[in-house]
């Protein structure tokens, strides 16, 4: 016996292998690993530490990453002009709340405008929209 074990699960190592035995599960998080390493020059332990101090939450919408009840997609941020890792955060966050945004003074102006809107400050006070007046149901004529 060599004495080397696996990084993923403490098994003992054969043959060839030098981090990772030729368990399925283990193999997942050496290509994840790979993975992580080429895109981003991040470690899984890395990775890990990131969401370890995010408590396990996007720090966009608050939603859990590793939900219990099911498996949620989640994206490593990065500045695609300076390579910079931000954080890790869901899928929706990522493509439709930050992947949109070209800088951050952009977001700061959208947060400007939900918090305090023009058209309030404009008019001196709210002015509560009606909505749309609410359609007559008609039949369904039968065929």
């Amino acid at each position: 016996m060599n004495g080397r074990q696996c990084v993923a699960c403490g098994r003992p190592l054969e043959g060839r292998a030098l981090k990772f035995c030729a368990d399925e599960e283990c193999a997942s998080r050496r290509k994840r690993g790979l993975h992580l390493m080429r895109t981003y020059g991040l470690t899984i332990e890395q990775f890990d530490q990131i969401v370890d101090f995010q408590g396990g939450l996007c720090p966009i919408t608050g939603r859990e990453l590793f939900p219990e009840n099911g498996k949620q997609l989640v994206h490593i941020d990065h500045d695609h002009s300076s390579g910079i890792v931000r954080g890790v955060v869901t899928a929706y966050a990522n493509t439709r709340l930050i992947g949109r945004l070209r800088s951050w003074q952009t977001a700061q102006n959208r947060a400007d405008y939900l918090r305090d809107p023009p058209a309030t400050r404009a008019l001196g006070g709210p002015v509560v929209a009606p909505g749309r007046p609410k359609k007559k149901r008609t039949k369904r004529k039968k065929r």
